[in-house]
């Protein structure tokens, strides 16, 4: 009876905020900062934490980061300016690990629709990313090849060659 009173309390508060909240933005005011409800399925030691912590906030931010991240390095590939690859690597893995444990502390929580968006947005700069760096890699391989070779030829007399000395058969 106390958990089911309990989550009726939550509910109620749920409620409240959210017609506050409506109030205000339909009274001109906007979206203002009212307290935030309760995290569902959590511990009230564990519900304090996260939205102590922001929790959706959190993931919201880490994704921007990464998001910025990446389109700083695609931005750089494309402009053909100089790139700091270790740098941009190590950037991205910590991004990904902040991103990963933001994630962790959403689990159980009821899904956040901003982070579709976000996360829409993410994909869409790690497709640009990506597409700038295979060409990137592709360019490098030409050059490489070129350079192989010009050292080949080089290096060879011509003797184990199909083509003789002479370029004769």
């Amino acid at each position: 009876m106390g958990a089911t009173m309990n989550q009726n309390d939550e509910q109620q508060q749920t409620l409240d905020i959210l017609e506050a909240q409506e109030r205000a933005a339909s009274e001109g005011g906007g979206l203002q900062a009212l307290p935030q409800p309760p995290l569902p399925g959590l511990t009230d030691a564990q519900d304090i934490a996260a939205q102590w912590l922001g929790t959706s906030s959190n993931v919201l931010n880490a994704i921007e980061r990464l998001t910025a991240t990446i389109d700083e390095e695609t931005d750089r590939l494309e402009s053909r300016t100089q790139v700091d690859f270790d740098s941009f690597s190590q950037r991205k893995n910590r991004g990904l690990l902040e991103l990963t444990r933001a994630m962790r502390l959403t689990q159980g929580v009821e899904f956040d629709p901003r982070v579709v968006a976000h996360l829409t947005r993410l994909r869409a700069s790690l497709v640009r990313n990506q597409a700038a760096l295979q060409m990137h890699l592709d360019a490098v391989r030409e050059v490489s090849a070129i350079i192989a070779r010009s050292i080949q030829e080089v290096e060879s007399d011509g003797t184990y060659s199909l083509m003789g000395p002479g370029g004769c058969k």
